[in-house]
């Protein structure tokens, strides 16, 4: 017992699955897991159950950058001011977009930047509830019709509720 609770960091590996949803959409899945085996049968299982396919690797990836992401738990940033504080902070580059969550701003830089964006953040003068961390960003935002966006968040929901799963990035822009 003893032995099962003190799981070692170290012991636990990162993956990257592929996935295509319904009309166009394709999901980037996250996994941080100690037992690979497992993790990857759950994945395939709950990608396959709703209707998805797992897709084969690279056929999804070339779709997105990979970019550093500062979720600012406000939508009151002032995006002049922000700017500087990045340039000051050695950034090369910069976007802004509103947040998935109501009130959230979120802000992409390059990958290796993602930490100098955060202390850009914190220098404009938010501290609580900031997070960091690496993303995959679509290339190509696809709409899909209602009904296909609901089959797709029903398998993004379902992949979000397995332990082993991080994040879920996909390609719907409604």
């Amino acid at each position: 017992i003893k032995r099962a609770t003190e799981t070692d960091a170290s012991s636990f590996s990162e993956s990257t699955f592929e996935a295509y949803g319904f009309g166009g959409a394709s999901m980037v899945i996250n996994v941080l897991s100690d037992n690979a085996n497992r993790a990857t049968a759950d994945v395939k299982a709950c990608v396959n159950k709703r209707g998805g396919k797992i897709a084969e690797q690279g056929s999804v990836l070339f779709m997105y950058d990979r970019r550093g992401k500062v979720e600012v738990p406000s939508p009151d940033v002032d995006e002049e001011e922000l700017l500087m504080a990045a340039i000051d902070a050695g950034c090369d580059d910069m976007e802004m977009t509103e947040g998935d969550e109501e009130g959230t701003t979120i802000v992409y830089s390059e990958p290796t930047d993602a930490s100098k964006m955060l202390d850009a953040v914190k220098a404009v003068g938010f501290e609580d509830g900031v997070k960091m961390s690496l993303a995959w960003v679509t290339k190509a935002p696809v709409e899909c019709t209602d009904e296909d966006f609901e089959k797709n968040m029903e398998i993004i929901d379902a992949l979000e509720e397995l332990d082993d799963v991080d994040s879920v990035e996909h390609n719907m822009s409604n």
